[in-house]
């Protein structure tokens, strides 16, 4: 199959720039997701790959080939976009066989193929049914199998699973994974949704307003957000955010919030010392924080403002000085509006930001 490179790539509307000088490489049998907001920039990114629109600047390479200025039928992608784009006056059986036919691939051939990805797929019992009889998680499949039967170098699905159901979702995360790694092809999603990109990619590229702010593994982009947006962007609940002033004794770093200091890792604080911040921004995930009933020397005392059950899980948020905080905590511990609790932000838990700069970039 083949790697795909994306270099200083540039696309402007008039005056709006929707992808900005973005440069991406990922290798041979890679899954990337695109991810970001409206208007990030993503689905102009996808349709530049696809040949859909043309970049004002920069180079698309696939493999060993240069396909900037290719048609998209020279391109060897295959497509599958939101709303499926099935024929409805056609059977499931004619959706997928359409691309070949269209190639001329002789009839034998065509039918081989369509009966190997509709049984990798689990929707041989469905060939011969037209397209409306079917449901949104069977047309998912059907549309998937018809970008899989080409073959392609690329595959390119935009939002291919923003139209299913909480459940169905779930199901069709792994089972895109299970495929592509079945089918070893290198293969970019375009979701806004977190969720979808951190269970299915190997690399996760996040983009705003054209720009990219990180690329990563899901790991990295999670775990060492490389900035605010990126930050607050991935995980649910958000992280959260709270303004801390740096305080040296020796070699010792506090970092004091809200009146309360706090202790900082050797290893945060050499990066702090070499980035000269006296103000920053720090950062917390809600499942990272632990609530303690009574005061004890390095808590923060905070007052349930609501809790949202959700099941195996309890979204809480407390009134921490002016600040609302979330706190991601098990069903057991049971807290009442009003109850009053001593949160526990550890060192090794915290994350550094600039307070002073447009992007808060990451710090330690």
């Amino acid at each position: 199959m083949a790697a795909i490179e994306l270099r200083h790539l540039s696309r402007a509307f008039g005056p709006i720039t929707a992808v900005k000088d973005l440069s991406i490489q990922v290798a041979d049998a890679t899954l990337l997701c695109l991810l970001g907001p409206s208007g990030s920039g993503k689905t102009t990114t996808m349709r530049m790959i696809a040949g859909l629109e043309t970049p004002d600047r920069g180079e698309i390479r696939l493999g060993d080939r240069n396909i900037t200025r290719l048609e998209p039928r020279d391109r060897r992608i295959g497509m599958m976009f939101q709303g499926y784009a099935l024929y409805p006056h056609m059977s499931v059986r004619d959706n997928i066989a359409y691309p070949l036919r269209v190639r001329g691939t002789g009839r034998d051939e065509r039918n081989r193929r369509v009966q190997e990805v509709a049984a990798m797929l689990g929707i041989e019992h469905l060939l011969d049914r037209a397209v409306a009889q079917t449901s949104g998680g069977q047309q998912q499949r059907a549309a998937l199998a018809r970008a899989i039967v080409q073959r392609p170098e690329l595959y390119l699905l935009d939002e291919p699973i923003s139209a299913l159901d909480a459940v169905l979702r779930t199901t069709m995360r792994g089972e895109i994974k299970r495929l592509q790694r079945m089918l070893a092809t290198t293969t970019i999603v375009v979701t806004h949704d977190q969720l979808d990109a951190l269970s299915m990619a190997d690399v996760i590229a996040v983009l705003k307003d054209g720009d990219l702010q990180q690329l990563g593994t899901p790991e990295e982009v999670f775990e060492r957000p490389a900035n605010t947006f990126v930050a607050r962007f991935l995980g649910e609940p958000q992280m959260n955010l709270l303004h801390g002033r740096l305080e040296a004794a020796g070699d010792h770093l506090t970092v004091t919030v809200l009146d309360q200091p706090l202790e900082v890792t050797p290893a945060a604080a050499a990066s702090l010392r070499a980035g000269g911040d006296r103000h920053v921004l720090v950062g917390i995930r809600p499942r990272a924080v632990r609530v303690h009933r009574t005061p004890a020397a390095g808590l923060m005392p905070a007052t349930v403002y609501v809790a949202a059950p959700e099941g195996s899980r309890v979204i809480y948020e407390f009134q921490l000085g002016e600040h609302l905080f979330k706190v991601e905590a098990d069903p057991e511990l049971r807290l009442d509006m009003e109850d009053r609790v001593f949160l526990e932000l550890r060192p090794e838990t915290l994350h550094f930001f600039a307070a002073e700069d447009d992007i808060g970039r990451r710090i330690a």
